[in-house]
């Protein structure tokens, strides 16, 4: 199912191949939104070094990450906590405000966009279900205009200011 760039995604073997491809395939930013933090995905050796390269090889690139908050994930995820502490000026996270955003369907649904023209979107990010496209789309559009929407509304969270992130 790799024809006109599309691939689906099930389950976690497929959406770690897909999310390094995409971080291999970044140049300048990364927007990333998910309702849940899992670890398998959020917290792998290699996901995390493939980050840590990328911003230390491209050191103007931004990654803007709109997460659950943190004492969701924190304890789960010590390699993402490390890897923002490190990363300060690089790595801009942001918990949304769920007060100040409308009650969307996309927003029970992760996705990642790297350079605006690669989306990573799981409809499912529980299980880890959705899709790769490595090619700019509508839905790509979309899911961008609905992430700027939610980040200007989010605020840093609380519990990792503590953590100095």
């Amino acid at each position: 199912d790799v024809d006109r760039g599309f691939t689906t995604l099930n389950g976690l073997d497929d959406s770690r191949s897909a999310l390094l491809d995409l971080l291999d395939g970044m140049r300048r930013a990364l927007y990333l939104y998910t309702p849940l933090v899992r670890p398998a995905l959020y917290n792998d050796p290699e996901v995390l070094a493939a980050i840590r390269n990328r911003v230390v090889s491209q050191p103007k690139m931004r990654l803007h990450l709109l997460l659950p908050p943190a004492r969701d994930w924190r304890n789960d995820c010590p390699g993402l906590v490390r890897l923002g502490e490190r990363l300060t000026s690089a790595l801009l996270l942001r918990t949304p405000n769920r007060q100040e955003i409308p009650d969307w369907p996309e927003l029970g649904q992760a996705f990642a966009i790297a350079d605006e023209r690669m989306l990573l979107h799981f409809s499912d990010p529980r299980r880890l279900i959705g899709s790769y496209e490595p090619r700019p789309s509508q839905r790509l559009k979309e899911l961008l205009d609905l992430f700027r929407e939610v980040w200007n509304r989010a605020e840093p969270d609380p519990d990792l200011r503590r953590l100095s992130l």
